[in-house]
């Protein structure tokens, strides 16, 4: 052997021992192959040792997703850190301007995956520590898929530490600057995370105080009502209980079971208006509702295949009670039991001509069980409801061009999903869809879907009992007044199954000439057909379409409106949503005295917990073919946070001192949005002065912003919101103006364990962070005008938005 090939081979075995002294020991079948750890992969040309530095190239934190489908954000550790968060349902509530739909529907929470595996339901995660958390993945909607989930929603999935355990508690309070109400929340907690699992433990009491009209600087054209104002709640008294806990376990080295048990009860009394004693004996409603909520899973892997078993059961009930000017009580009970299964296979196929072949399979069962009993008087109504929803849902993923199977320039893949539900009471459901993904380089990819579903009523939408709530203030367009009136809710038995159409184009870039910055841009057509709807907001075509469903007296006041839901015969309407994610870390410095490599978007650090990380056990090996010499994991970087979203941990992992700051902005452009409510009534177009509802017509433009800096443990974030109003044509006062609004919360946090010298002088702050938050920082409220320019007593601030300004100090302790 010669003198080069010997330094080439004391070269490869350096490299071989340093990943390998970096990597734990896993057993045979937890190995996760990575190229990058490979001697085969030095290049006799190239040089990999700079000077007297040796380069490691980390693999991939077990339980991060492999997929075709790029990331469209991660945050490391130190990026959890700067959001101040206390647990992943604060967190998620961060992130929403990050994980809402690209579809343009939005209301819905992201799929969420712990480790790369499905989860009994959001109450097994809700809770767990951000300290807790390793890493976070954003996905775009087509991910779900793979995970026997449709395509509706964004993909979450969080990479947990391999071993953590802690003892807090948490104590907040808040008031409204304009005073009238206080609220405050006690909460201790409990969770650990070792070789076996993970165990987390949650109990909280939230109490609040009434808020009265009188509080608020309502103006009233009516004396009867100004006299009435202090009989009368904007926001109820309450208190809410909850204890909760997830158990987490093991079984063997690829299966994992789970069970999650919640309780909670919430005790609640609002005042409707003057009884028969007058505003100083106001009439009640008091109401409790109880809830159990249960849910197991087991998953693992069959061979290469990817499995789970998860089942749920929650009881709802609910008592109310409410005073009548007659001096008797109405009463109304409702009981809802829900329960269902579902078994998920998710593997490939073998390879085809440019790839792995990979199907989805789920199989599902759901039940309803609801019933109610309504006692207004002598007049008994009682609902007797029953649904059974068998199911069967699958998708299939086929890749069309990639270049490291010599087929195409890039890879692009193809995905068809379908499914078809029968509900026990209504007619059989189909939904099918199918999507082209587009991988142009790792930084740019392309999504193109389209989606067909159907959607049944809710069977209390069909066949809830019918209530009567009165004194409920509403503005009468007809007559351009705010009245008193008497509402009446429940079902329609005679409602249609939704059908949907949705089409998305969506392009995610992450710009390799900024580090660290992100593009986003999605377009969005949805159509729907006999979509059940409440009646719409009471406008003069409206009530000319609906003549049955309102009383008036012979002088035209309004008396009473039936809202129980009807069938809208078709909405469409179009979207563009754009923006981007910039993040970069500064000021850091690797506490090993090594050279500290790990700001935003850098590749070479390992970036957080080595392989084997994630309630003890390494993630399955992921399916697809090998990765070419030094590429990077296709869902995003492997190391220290890629995506902007990164920094905080030096290149062996050691937390480093510094800071960081992010910035996200969203733009949503409303192109189109009609609705026909039905045959005899024109279109409305909520962006031309129609509307459906009381809060207005569509705006076109919301702008979303979110940002922070995080620096040597404190931290502050802003959020700001801004939409363009919509107006409401027509009425008695002429039109009725929704103006502009722009919304912004403010959040200053310190986390004392990141301060050694604070916490050594001072060691009760050791493990304590401090929060003050401050929501709607300059008391905006949207103002409402009608032709005349005055604000109708219904759409006066006192009633849109009694709160205003909010500000809540949090004290959070960890042991």
């Amino acid at each position: 052997m010669n003198n080069n090939r010997l330094s080439l081979s004391i070269r490869a075995a350096l490299l071989a021992a340093t990943a390998i002294a970096s990597t734990p020991v896993l057993a045979a079948d937890e190995q996760v192959a990575d190229p990058a750890l490979s001697t085969s992969n030095i290049d006799d040309g190239e040089e990999d040792i700079d000077g007297e530095e040796i380069v490691v190239t980390a693999p991939r934190l077990a339980g991060q997703l492999d997929t075709d489908f790029a990331a469209e954000a991660e945050l490391d550790e130190a990026a959890i850190a700067s959001y101040g968060a206390s647990s992943i349902e604060e967190l998620l509530d961060a992130l929403e301007p990050q994980t809402r739909s690209g579809r343009g529907r939005g209301g819905g929470r992201p799929v969420i995956l712990v480790n790369g595996r499905r989860t009994s339901g959001f109450g097994a995660v809700r809770n767990i520590p951000p300290e807790a958390i390793a890493k976070v993945e954003i996905f775009p909607e087509e991910v779900a898929l793979q995970y026997g989930y449709a395509a509706t929603e964004r993909v979450v999935n969080f990479v947990l530490k391999p071993n953590f355990r802690q003892v807090s508690a948490e104590a907040e309070a808040g008031i409204p600057t304009q005073g009238g109400q206080f609220k405050s929340e006690f909460e201790p907690a409990f969770i650990a995370i070792g070789q076996n699992g993970r165990l987390n433990l949650n109990g909280s009491w939230e109490h609040q105080t009434m808020l009265r009209e009188d509080e608020r600087n309502l103006v009233y054209d009516d004396p009867v009502l100004a006299a009435g104002a202090p009989a009368r709640s904007l926001s109820p008294a309450s208190d809410t209980y909850v204890i909760d806990g997830t158990l987490v376990r093991n079984i063997g080295k690829v299966t994992e079971a789970s069970v999650s048990l919640r309780f909670d009860q919430t005790d609640s009394l609002s005042l409707l208006g003057p009884g028969p004693g007058g505003a100083t004996d106001p009439l009640r409603r008091d109401s409790r509702s109880q809830n159990w909520t249960s849910s197991a899973s087991v998953n693992g892997m069959l061979g290469d295949w990817r499995w789970s078993v998860t089942g749920n059961y929650a009881d709802a009930d609910t008592r109310t009670f409410t005073d009548r000017d007659s001096g008797t009580r109405d009463r109304f009970d409702s009981s809802q039991q829900s329960f269902g299964a579902n078994t998920n296979f998710s593997g490939s196929l073998g390879d085809g001509w440019a790839g792995p072949i990979r199907v989805s399979a789920t199989a599902g069962y759901s039940g309803l069980r609801f019933d109610s009993r309504s006692q207004r008087g002598t007049t008994i109504t009682t609902t007797d409801l029953a649904r059974d929803v068998p199911s069967a849902f699958g998708s299939l993923n086929i890749p069309l061009l990639d270049p490291d199977y010599n087929v195409g320039p890039f890879r692009v893949s193809a995905t068809l999903s379908g499914q078809i539900q029968k509900p026990s009471d209504f007619q059989t459901l189909k939904n099918w869809g199918a999507n082209l993904n587009f991988n142009f380089t790792d930084n740019l990819s392309l999504v193109a879907s389209f989606n067909s579903d159907e959607e049944a009523p809710t069977v209390t939408q069909l066949g809830a009992a019918p209530q009567v709530t009165d004194g409920v203030t509403y503005y009468d367009f007809r007559t351009g007044q705010t009245v008193l009136i008497s509402t009446i809710s429940g079902g329609n038995p005679d409602l249609l199954a939704e059908r949907r159409r949705d089409f998305k184009l969506g392009l995610n870039w992450a710009l390799p000439m900024v580090d660290g910055l992100n593009f986003s841009i999605n377009y969005n057509s949805n159509k729907s057909y006999d979509t059940a709807n409440s009646l719409p907001v009471l406008t003069p075509e409206i009530e000319a379409a609906f003549p049955g469903r309102v009383i008036r007296d012979d002088d035209g006041n309004l008396l009473s409106i039936d809202q129980r839901p009807i069938n809208f015969d078709r909405a469409s309407n179009s979207q563009i949503r754009w923006g981007f994610n910039f993040g970069k870390s500064f000021g850091q410095k690797d506490e090993a005295g090594g050279r500290g490599r790990g700001g935003a978007g850098e590749g070479r650090g390992a970036g957080g917990p080595p392989p084997g990380s994630g309630d003890g056990q390494a993630a399955p090996a992921g399916e697809g073919r090998p990765r070419a010499d030094g590429e990077r994991r296709r869902g995003g970087g492997g190391g220290g946070g890629f995506r902007g979203m990164g920094g905080g941990r030096g290149m062996f992992g050691q937390q480093q001192q510094g800071g960081r700051w992010q910035v996200s902005l969203y733009h949503t452009i409303k192109l189109t949005d009609k609705v026909l409510i039905g045959p005899g009534v024109p279109e409305l177009d909520l962006l031309g002065g129609s509307a459906t509802g009381s809060g207005g017509g569509s705006n076109r433009h919301l702008v979303e912003l979110d940002g922070g800096l995080f620096y040597r443990g404190f931290g502050t974030r802003v959020s700001a919101k801004y939409d363009s109003g919509s107006s409401i044509v027509g009425g008695a006062n002429g039109d009725l103006k929704f103006h502009d609004l722009a919304t912004f919360n403010l959040r200053f946090f310190a986390d004392f364990n990141q301060m050694p010298k604070l916490t050594e002088d001072l060691p009760f702050l050791k493990g304590s962070r401090l929060r003050l938050s401050i929501d709607n920082l300059f008391d905006a409220q949207r103002k409402v005008t009608d032709g005349s320019g005055v604000v109708p007593l219904n759409y006066q601030p006192g009633y849109t938005d009694p709160l205003g300004r909010y500000v809540e100090l949090e004290w959070r302790k960890a042991f």
